[in-house]
């Protein structure tokens, strides 16, 4: 497929998921954002981390929707160089999203009304976040900048490991490197839709628990969501979230 096959579809998708979110056709405020706050990006940690100086006190940002390849990973400094480039030492405003289990403010940053969490995607330095995406735009755009070549898309295919598979193997995961070179917008979009999720978020006198399909208490496990319980769709999104493995 060449390139402008695949920026067609793109579009032809992001136009067609208003069902599914608020679509955008480019990187603009979110309709529904936060009121925006602004300071001075002091530090920029990695591709999708940076400190920003309030008037107000410091505070770390995270980038949503968008997952970086970590420090350790191939294409980790290069994304990291990528954003300090970009946003080091200048001002800019930040539409909050959410507060993650890290006491870091989830947000979108915007340098004079851009979306720089768009255009890290768009240069080829981060991944759409399947698990935390709002915007389907991302997926299209990360079609685009794999279609181009652009980025972590340069490297070869073994090398493109999604960060939330790395950072689940790291911890001693299983999980298999999933190969994303054939990935389209549709498969991205799927991914992040919400009832698609298979792992179970049990909560129990032994803890928060998850269980993923085939393991042996898998079967046995029943959810109940009025009880905190809940459904994951990746290991890494249960870690996060504070659950475990089973022990056995």
């Amino acid at each position: 497929m060449t390139l402008s096959q695949d920026f067609a579809r793109a579009v032809l998708v992001v136009a067609s998921c208003a069902g599914l979110w608020s679509c955008t056709a480019g990187p603009q405020p979110r309709p529904d954002a936060q009121p925006t706050m602004s300071g001075t990006v002091t530090r920029v940690i990695d591709g999708d981390t940076i400190e920003v100086q309030l008037s107000s006190g410091p505070i770390r940002v995270r980038l949503n929707s968008i997952d970086t390849p970590e420090m350790d990973q191939p294409w980790g400094p290069q994304a990291q160089a990528a954003l300090a480039l970009r946003v080091n030492g200048k001002r800019v405003d930040l539409e909050p999203v959410a507060q993650d289990r890290y006491d870091r403010l989830v947000a979108v940053v915007l340098l004079d009304g851009e979306n720089i969490n768009a255009w890290m995607v768009q240069q080829g330095d981060a991944w759409a976040y399947r698990d935390y995406l709002e915007d389907p735009s991302y997926c299209a755009w990360e079609a685009v900048a794999r279609a181009s070549g652009l980025g972590l898309w340069s490297l070869p295919p073994g090398s493109r490991v999604a960060p939330w598979e790395w950072r689940a193997a790291g911890r001693g995961s299983t999980a298999q490197f999933t190969d994303y070179s054939t990935a389209t917008v549709a498969t991205c979009v799927a991914a992040a839709q919400p009832g698609r999720c298979l792992i179970k978020g049990n909560i129990s006198e032994n803890g928060r628990i998850y269980h993923v399909p085939g393991s042996a208490y898998y079967d046995k496990t029943k959810i109940d969501e009025s009880k905190g319980e809940r459904w994951f769709c990746t290991e890494d999104q249960a870690l996060e979230a504070g659950w475990r493995p089973p022990n056995h």
